[in-house]
């Protein structure tokens, strides 16, 4: 090589970096050095010069470009880069020793919103803080990385049992829901975990990173804060994910999404007053339960704007009925997803869809699971108190299954309770669930808000909520979720039999009459479903008062129905010395329903009467004073 570059043309050429040069100080210390050659003619022949240079600022340069290249600048670990590159040289390692390797896929849950709340400074700290957790749990020799946002991966090999990283998992698990303080407020996350244990034999990196990521989303599905090995259930599971993770990329624009509507009836009088919407997703292979692709949609973002289009359908149905049948119309139930609740502009992208189609805020009723609803009780307070401020109602939906906090809840802007299927299966078996439901009924009222029981399929289901006092009523034993133009027919029908036509005449009616028996009023009481649907048909509404063996009824309708009704009455051996009390043509109803009071039947909490009654004075008696009967009556009609 020398004598090549002699003899050449060449004259000058830096060595080889091949192998590094070092050089060596008086003070004894070593230093990189950068070699080279040059040479020169004269009358002596060539004369060869070698200058070496120190280049220590150089190597400290690349050094720290290489650094940057391989390492996450906020907390000093391994990226992305770096690691597959790590997980590939320990796969090959692997295949040479026959030990397992694994891989922890840890993603946290709940760390948007720490951003979104407390700021990015706040996020920064709590990546670090997790950082030092995660490398305070592994082994002398193991890998931590960040790959991106709030995902870390953990390299663990020469691994002889797996019990060893189901360990790790479940000390990471462990330690990061402990809290930590920044600038005096706590914060709290916790982390979704997925291992994947594979070798060289078996397993590519990329194989490695699938199948833990895999198993991550497996832990979010099932509610997060824990973790689980990746198995071959969970990569079909993963699969059928992308399908339709894939196709619900195109559901809006294919036209796939449709709506169905499930009638909520009020319990005392069956009468349909609102519809949950309820969202459906044909392809062309066939429908695609909702249980599968919501839960995807979720997870994958897509959500978000399938849930805008859902809000856009409600509120175009909401302006419909409402043009249809004005004041009666029934209100429009809509779910919310906790993906939707986390977008910071939620209340203006609703309040932009509401001003295009003309909706009434008032008449749709936002539904929010309870679980959603306080993972981030202090974000999803700012965003509900604007919608509220809209005039959205706010329901909270599979009541009683979360972790609510009950002074948290008495926080949000919220109107209604669902009470969860859950409960509603065996109330009419269990006493256990007879008494959640009782509880939460109670809880409920006590808020000053609306019950509604979801999933009722039986009548005696409906029978015995409607006992204690819950307000609205749903399930398969009324109707199913139905077509809109289906809903729009069985609202007509259910509505025409307590609306009166155009210019036809009202007529009312007061009678008092006595129970023939004591167990006339408790037939009643018992088949009062019946009854009050019996009359619905007849158009015919009202209020019955029972009270120590005695009735006080109002009838309105038709003239024919109610006199048809008053006959019956008169030839029923359940009742006995009928006394009109005032009857003659109506202008309006009172009552839009049907409503049935029966004292000495429900639960009554009233104080004792006994020293203060100066005469007992029954329904009878009351009924000597048409204008008293009246006003007792229609003070009813706020509840019926």
């Amino acid at each position: 090589m020398l004598q090549q570059f002699v003899a050449g043309a060449e004259t000058e050429r830096k060595m080889s970096n091949r192998d590094t040069i070092t050089g060596y100080r008086r003070d004894g210390s070593f230093f990189p050095v950068e070699a080279s050659i040059a040479k020169f003619h004269g009358e002596e022949g060539v004369l060869l010069v070698v200058t070496l240079r120190d280049i220590t600022e150089h190597k400290k340069a690349e050094d720290e470009l290489t650094w940057r290249a391989t390492h996450d600048a906020l907390t000093g670990l391994p990226n992305r880069v770096l690691i597959r590159e790590r997980l590939t040289n320990a796969l090959h390692r692997s295949r040479r020793n026959g030990l397992s390797l694994a891989l922890l896929f840890i993603d946290l849950d709940g760390f948007k919103s720490i951003n979104d709340i407390h700021g990015h400074e706040a996020g920064d700290f709590l990546l670090k803080m997790v950082s030092a957790r995660l490398l305070e749990q592994v082994r002398p020799g193991d890998t931590v990385a960040r790959l991106a946002g709030d995902e870390f991966v953990i390299l663990c090999e020469q691994l002889e049992q797996p019990a060893i990283s189901a360990g790790l998992a479940e000390r990471i698990s462990e330690t990061l829901r402990q809290g930590t303080e920044f600038n005096h407020q706590q914060l709290f996350v916790t982390a979704s975990i997925g291992v994947a244990i594979g070798t060289g034999s078996t397993h590519s990196a990329e194989d490695m990173l699938r199948h833990a990521d895999t198993a991550m989303y497996a832990v979010k599905e099932k509610g997060r804060n824990g973790w689980q090995f990746f198995n071959e259930r969970l990569q079909q599971q993963a699969k059928q994910r992308l399908v339709v993770t894939n196709g619900l990329r195109y559901a809006i624009e294919r036209q796939q999404l449709s709506t169905r509507f499930q009638p909520i009836v009020a319990a005392d009088s069956g009468q349909i007053v609102g519809g949950e919407l309820l969202l459906r997703w044909k392809t062309e292979e066939g429908e695609i339960s909702p249980a599968v692709f919501i839960p995807v949609a979720e997870m994958s973002g897509s959500i978000v704007p399938i849930g805008a289009w859902v809000f856009r359908e409600a509120c175009k149905v909401e302006v419909e009925w409402r043009l249809r049948w004005k004041e009666s119309a029934p209100y429009v139930s809509v779910n919310l997803s906790t993906r939707q609740l986390n977008e910071a502009n939620l209340a203006d992208e609703f309040a932009a869809i509401v001003k295009d189609t003309g909706a009434h805020p008032a008449r749709i009723l936002l539904e929010i699971t309870e679980t959603s609803l306080m993972s981030d009780v202090e974000s999803n307070l700012r965003i509900l108190r604007q919608l509220a401020e809209m005039g959205f109602r706010v329901a909270v939906d599979d009541f009683g299954t979360g972790y609510s906090s009950l002074s948290q809840l008495s926080r949000l802007p919220v109107s209604v309770l669902k009470i969860d299927k859950a409960f509603i299966d065996g109330i009419d078996k269990s006493p256990e669930n007879r008494t959640i439901v009782q509880a939460i009924i109670g809880l409920g009222r006590s808020l000053q808000l609306k019950l509604v029981a979801e999933g009722v399929e039986t009548y005696d289901q409906y029978q015995e909520l409607e006992t204690y006092g819950c307000d609205l009523i749903q399930g398969y034993y009324f109707s199913r979720p139905l077509e809109v133009d289906l809903f729009v027919e069985l609202f007509e029908r259910d509505k025409s039999n307590c609306v009166d036509t155009p210019g036809s005449s009202l007529y009312f009616l007061i009678y008092a009459s006595r129970a023939s028996k004591p167990t006339a009023a408790a037939k009643l009481f018992a088949h009062r479903q019946r009854i009050i649907s019996a009359n619905r048909a007849n158009g015919i509404t009202g209020c019955l008062v029972h009270e120590a063996g005695q009735y006080l009824q109002m009838l309105e309708g038709q003239e024919e129905a109610v006199l048809g009704l008053l006959k019956k009455l008169r030839n029923d051996p359940e009742h006995c010395d009928l006394k009109i009390v005032i009857q003659g043509p109506a202008k309006s109803r009172i009552f839009r329903e049907w409503g049935m009071t029966f004292n000495g039947f429900e639960p009554k909490s009233e104080p004792d009467f006994g020293s203060w009654r100066k005469r007992q004075i029954s329904l009878l008696d009351l009924a000597e004073d048409a204008q008293i009967c009246y006003s007792y009556l229609t003070a009813y009609s706020g509840r019926y």
